[in-house]
């Protein structure tokens, strides 16, 4: 990493996508862009300043872009944030975990931060937003049921494609980090092939275009279902949103 004067570093969050992204910001104040983070914005939420970057989905694109970012040498502390599938029986849409670590099945899992972790589920209590906490699992395409199944019974408590490479690239750079996520299809729903399909033809946008899905008229009630599904997960983004920042940066 090249070495710069900056200012002081402040709390970076990553999500996947734009959507994810701005969900979680929601109504925070935004300020100008970051020249020396591409894409990235400066938000406030109330006295704390947050760098928010679209991380890109997938682990080797999420991986570059955190690079990057952690060569601006603005970021001192990192939440990852975004949906994921359930695992385990008994989750709903909208239900919070907090990935104390993440890694491939069959792999040691990556550990976060704990005091980044104790202060993240601390903050989400006292809000009376509990959050399951545990590994979250990794995977390099939309996983399914049978695949959720067996990531639960290994003892993962979510599953998505780029916590893994985020908290393994912060821990190598000596950054505290942690994993926030929202579940959007609970074990035993998946998400509809023609959604993934689109998702990832229009570069990971989480909603589709709608006009777009008349090709796969056989999944119109699933899709009616995914989209309730995906605005009750950003919904919850957006209320975790402060706690959680205030809870990381009061860590930091």
């Amino acid at each position: 990493m090249r070495s710069r004067a900056a200012p002081a570093a402040v709390l970076g969050v990553l999500a996947p996508t734009r959507s994810e992204l701005k969900a979680f910001v929601g109504e925070a104040e935004a300020g100008l862009s970051v020249p020396d983070v591409g894409g990235a914005r400066r938000y406030r939420f109330d006295d704390v300043d947050v760098i928010g970057i679209v991380a890109g989905q997938g682990s080797r694109r999420s991986a570059a872009n955190l690079q990057r970012t952690l060569e601006s040498g603005l970021i001192g502390e990192l939440l990852v944030v975004g949906v994921a599938g359930g695992t385990l029986p008994g989750q709903v849409p909208g239900d919070l975990l907090v990935g104390d670590g993440a890694g491939p099945l069959f792999a040691h899992p990556t550990p976060a931060d704990p005091g980044t972790v104790e202060a993240l589920i601390e903050a989400l209590q006292a809000r009376g937003m509990p959050a399951r906490v545990g590994p979250l699992a990794t995977v390099d395409d939309v996983a399914r049921t049978d695949e959720k199944r067996r990531l639960g019974d290994a003892g993962f408590v979510g599953v998505d494609m780029e916590t893994h490479a985020l908290l393994s690239g912060a821990r190598r750079a000596g950054i505290p980090a942690a994993g926030l996520r929202v579940v959007l299809d609970p074990l035993g729903r998946d998400i509809p092939r023609s959604v993934a399909a689109l998702a990832a033809a229009q570069g990971g946008r989480l909603w589709p275009d709608i006009l777009g899905l008349v090709r796969w008229p056989a999944e119109v009630s699933a899709i009616v279902r995914f989209m309730r599904d995906m605005g009750t997960a950003l919904r919850t983004l957006g209320e975790v949103a402060e706690p959680a920042v205030r809870a990381v940066s009061d860590e930091g």
